[in-house]
Formats: C-alpha cells, structure tokens, sequence
C-alpha cells in the first residue's frame, strides 16, 4: 500500500510540477525558506489526500471482491467429553505381613522347625526355645492344684452342712483359686517356649542357629513374611488434602517390572506431618503373582479431578495476553459468503489440564468453532477462510 501511494504521488507531482510557474527544484534553488515551506505543506496535504483516497478505495474492493485473498486457517470445534486429572507422586511398596519374630522369654534355641523359603500356616511352630524347667514346674502345680481342689469341695461340703470353721473353708477356697492362677500363668510361660507363625507366609530369613542363647525381644529368631496382599504408601503434600479422596482411581507404575497396576486409594491419613506439610495415602495391591517386593519404589498417577461432561480444547489454541488473561478465536460465519469467517477474540475461563487438553469452565459452548492452525498470525475480527476442518 505504502508503494503505490508513493507512485502515485509522485506521478502527480511529476505532473502538477510540469504546469506550476516554478518548480520544486526552482523553489530550493531559490533558498527561499518560506517559499521552500509552503511548498512543503501543499506536498504534505496532497499525499494525506491519497492515503485517505486509496484506504476507501481498497475498502470498498474488499466488500466487493470475494475472490480477495484471506488468511487460511484450520478449525477445530469445542468438544463435549469426560475428563479426569491425575496428579503424579513417588510412592513405596509395603507390606504389613513382614514380621522377625523374637523370643518372649530367655533361654536356648533348641530346635528350628522350618527352613527358609518354606510356606507355613499360621499358628504353625516355626522354633522351640528350652523350657528351662517349666514344664515340670507345671505338672508340680498341677498335683497341688488336685489336692487344692479336693480339699476345696470338701471344706465346701462341711460349711453347707454347717459344720468346720469359716475360716478353713476360706483358706481352701483361697489355696484352689491361687493355685488355678499360677497353673494359668505357667501355661502362659510354657507356650512362650515355641515361636509360632502369626499368619500364613513365606520363612524369608532364618536368623539365629540352634543352640544360641536368646533374649527376650533382643535376639531375632527367623523372618516371616507373606506378599500376596502388599500396599503402596506415599506422602502428598497438604495442598492436595480436599482433591484426594479414598476410593479415587490410581494408576501405578513400577518401572523395575515395566508394569502398570490400577487399583484404589484404600486410606486417607487424617494427620499432617509437620516436617514436610504431608498426608499419607495407602493403596492396597493384589500380588498374587509375587512380583511385588517390599520397598520397591513406584509412580502414583492419582485421579483428583472428574468432570464427566467437561468442554475440552487443545491447550495449544489458547493463546494469553499480557495481563494473564486466557482467550481464543472463535469463527463466526458471515452472511452470503459460503466458507468465510470472521475470527472473533473470545476471552474464556480454563480449568484443569493434562495431555495437551484444557477443560473450558466459562466463555465457550459446546460445537463453537475455533481457530486452530494459523492462530498465531489472525487478528480480532478478521476475515478467514478454512481450507480444513
């Protein structure tokens, strides 16, 4: 435009020069500085005369020139979908059936029942720790307690009868009910001498060899453990506490199997630790193929946002000002003229993002037509033509 607005000029001057008495060339020739400067102003007023002219000009040719050249787009239409955003963190592999069991009382491991790897039952012997005497010491008050309670029946018998003292009635009854304590707590002991399995499992390690000395929650004895029901722990920042609920979807990764898992958040820890502002959130897994270790480390992919009728678009078509405000450019259609469209700047509100989708809460309706390709170069309210949809 800037082009022909200065041929044309000067094609005018060229031919207005040729009538004028004097010529610009004899006006600065003549170093007449007034004369030089209204020369100068009736040159200014012309070429503003053209610019104006040659603008309505090219106006008009617009409005009426279909075949005009505009700007070539792609369009994309604003879609109703389901939406779901996950939030990613570093979680570990837990079991609560992994246990070393350790002696209750001292003495000398006297037998290993089990070896190592092998599966057990629970409630099966795993160890058998010298008694030390108590057995005997057992089947002592076992006799007494006989005798006790003997004497205990028949001092009841006489004081119905009214007959005897209260008094040896009491010593009796008191000597029997001592002595079924005793025998109690005995038991207690003695079944203290064997190391059972507290549920099924595996042997994993075997820790102390026949014939050492334990102590009493000191000495560990053997591993037991049991991977077919394992969990996941990980600490999540407080920022995330309202987002994160139980029940939520979970997708976990374990890099070191090259495996993905889905499964449930089972708890929600209810307290804040206050060293690193974190909850903690459990998700029970099933192992029963037992490829899941304790300690492993995982990636937790953890749903905190549904929207099951979400407006979604590309995040890459929208664009953002310098105030922070987000918009994109809607396609409006033009009357009368068959795939033209005027771009039009629309300012939206965004919600949520992932794969390269943003949900759409405010300032678009589902099926608006936008502009895709080409983005970057239209303007509000221009002219565009789709070439592809």
């Amino acid at each position: 435009m800037k082009n022909s607005i200065y041929f044309l000029s000067l094609f005018l001057f060229i031919q207005c020069g040729s009538s004028d008495k004097n010529t610009t060339a004899e006006i600065i020739a003549s170093k007449d500085l007034a004369a030089i400067q209204t020369k100068k102003a009736e040159v200014v007023k012309s070429m503003n005369t053209l610019k104006l002219d040659l603008e309505s000009l090219n106006e008009a040719i617009g409005q009426l020139d279909i075949e005009q050249k505009f700007l070539l787009i792609t369009s994309i239409e604003a879609a109703v979908a389901p939406y779901e955003h996950f939030v990613s963190f570093q979680g570990t592999v837990e079991t609560d059936k992994n246990i070393v069991m350790y002696p209750e009382i001292p003495g000398q491991l006297k037998a290993i029942k089990v070896k190592e790897g092998q599966k057990v039952r629970k409630g099966e012997v795993l160890a058998v720790i010298s008694d030390s005497g108590l057995v005997d010491q057992l089947q002592q008050l076992e006799i007494q307690l006989a005798l006790a309670k003997t004497t205990y029946e028949r001092q009841n018998r006489l004081w119905e009868q009214k007959i005897g003292s209260e008094m040896q009635f009491l010593q009796a009854e008191t000597q029997y009910l001592s002595l079924e304590k005793s025998i109690a707590q005995m038991k207690d002991q003695v079944a203290k001498t064997t190391i059972k399995a507290p549920f099924d499992g595996v042997v994993d390690h075997l820790l102390a060899d026949v014939g050492s000395n334990l102590a009493p929650g000191m000495t560990p004895v053997v591993r037991i453990i049991n991977l077919d029901e394992m969990k996941v722990s990980a600490q999540i920042p407080e920022i995330h506490l309202n987002n994160i609920k139980k029940a939520a979807k979970v997708a976990v990764n374990v890099p070191v199997l090259n495996k993905e898992l889905a499964a449930e958040i089972s708890a929600v820890g209810n307290f804040i630790n206050p060293n690193n502002r974190s909850f903690r959130v459990e998700i029970a897994l099933d192992n029963s193929t037992g490829d899941l270790k304790p300690n492993m480390t995982v990636l937790l992919n953890i749903n905190d946002y549904k929207n099951d009728a979400a407006i979604l678009i590309p995040s890459k078509n929208i664009l953002e000002n310098q105030a922070g405000a987000k918009y994109v450019y809607v396609l409006e259609t033009v009357e009368g003229q068959k795939e033209m469209y005027k771009a039009i700047k629309t300012f939206v509100k965004t919600g949520e993002s992932s794969n390269n989708q943003t949900e759409i809460l405010e300032g678009l309706s589902a099926g608006d037509q936008l502009v895709e390709e080409g983005i970057r170069l239209v303007k509000d309210q221009q002219m565009v033509k789709i070439i592809q949809s």
